[in-house]
């Protein structure tokens, strides 16, 4: 199939997995300047975000039918960001894909950068049986259904200095309630619909989806995919106890050689070490305390800033190659008398908060994500 590109471009496909959608736009940015000279590879991000509405240049704060204080309790961010296009959604159960392309060298036309990602997923879905099209002037994928025309698939792209940022929405099995509170793409007359609620049972797994979306998109964009590593392993563990005015959480501020800020407890994954060993050895390491340990039901992949210098990449890690880490979420509840023996080459300070002070004083969206899904568990 003729994609309109002058030759091949050599890709890495990365499946990250969850990724907070603050964290997603750092991370554009970041391999946007990574590609940007045009002699490494592009990246093709594949990720599933943590529910949030996006508000891009045309959009209308209106057209989100909520008011602000509904959307933290129930998980919900609002973004402003520089894409095209109104305001859409994104939450779990959604295949999202950034394909930060450097378009130079015959390939400077955004118009086949939009084309292709949309026959991705016009390819994807009519491989599980879905037949879609395109509908002049709507841009994404639609389906017809009994209701009309839906849509199926989101496209929005940036583009500075002919390299791509954002990208694409295709709805696998995300909570189709949360369209409901918006106006998508500020088009009122047509719905949203996912893979799920076309095929029931016969849905495939977010996994499979996006297996198939990733040769798509690698043949339509020709793009040459290249092997990649996979992100590295650590933990985070939100420590609280049952004070005599409530929970509180503990808090920590790290030192400038351990990226200084004040969080919860953090630390890689040693090698055959199992997640909760890691959380409990890390707990005890950096505050001598031990309790009783919990997931949080959060994992989420983030970009390493080379900057951060106590996240050290492993001995068989490329130099010049984005390095990106997965971190699961844990909590500890430990006896209101435990006394806190702090390891001082980490820390520097610590205090016991209530979960709201907690919260503005933590310098990392993953901490506060994990104290917020904790918190909410606590309602």
């Amino acid at each position: 199939m003729d994609t309109g590109f002058a030759r091949p471009q050599k890709g890495q496909f990365r499946h990250l997995g969850r990724v907070l959608y603050s964290v997603g736009l750092r991370m554009q940015n970041a391999m946007a300047e990574y590609v940007k000279d045009g002699d490494r590879p592009d990246q093709i991000l594949f990720l599933e975000h943590n529910p949030v509405f996006t508000l891009g240049r045309s959009a209308n704060r209106a057209d989100i039918h909520l008011a602000e204080g509904f959307l933290p309790i129930h998980g919900l961010e609002v973004h402003q960001i520089n894409r095209g296009g109104q305001v859409t959604y994104h939450g779990p159960g959604q295949i999202v894909v950034y394909p930060i392309c450097n378009l130079r060298r015959g390939r400077q036309d955004v118009n086949r950068l939009v084309y292709g990602l949309e026959q991705a997923m016009i390819e994807t879905a009519r491989s599980f049986g879905v037949a879609t099209d395109r509908i002049a002037g709507y841009p994404g994928v639609w389906v017809k259904t009994e209701r009309g025309p839906e849509k199926l698939g989101a496209v929005g792209i940036h583009l500075r200095r002919w390299v791509s940022t954002h990208g694409i929405a295709f709805n696998l099995d995300p909570d189709m309630s949360h369209f409901q509170w918006i106006t998508p793409c500020g088009i009122s007359e047509m719905g949203v619909c996912s893979l799920r609620t076309i095929l029931g049972e016969g849905c495939p797994s977010w996994n499979m989806a996006s297996e198939y979306l990733a040769r798509n998109i690698s043949e339509m964009l020709a793009i040459e995919a290249m092997t990649v590593e996979e992100p590295s392993k650590s933990i985070s563990a939100t420590i609280w106890r049952r004070g005599t005015n409530g929970r509180e959480v503990l808090v920590m501020m790290r030192n400038a050689s351990e990226g200084q800020g004040w969080s919860s407890v953090t630390g890689m994954v040693e090698d055959g070490e199992t997640q909760e060993e890691a959380a409990h050895r890390k707990t005890l390491e950096e505050t001598g305390l031990r309790g009783q340990l919990a997931h949080l039901g959060l994992q989420h992949t983030f970009w390493i800033d080379p900057v951060l210098t106590h996240i050290q990449p492993s001995e068989s890690h490329k130099v010049d190659e984005p390095r990106f880490n997965t971190e699961t979420c844990f909590h500890i509840e430990v006896p209101a008398d435990s006394q806190v023996v702090m390891n001082r080459a980490e820390h520097g300070e610590y205090r016991w908060c209530a979960p709201e002070d907690a919260m503005q004083l933590m310098s990392w969206e993953g901490s506060k994500t994990a104290l917020n899904t904790l918190a909410r568990g606590w309602r």
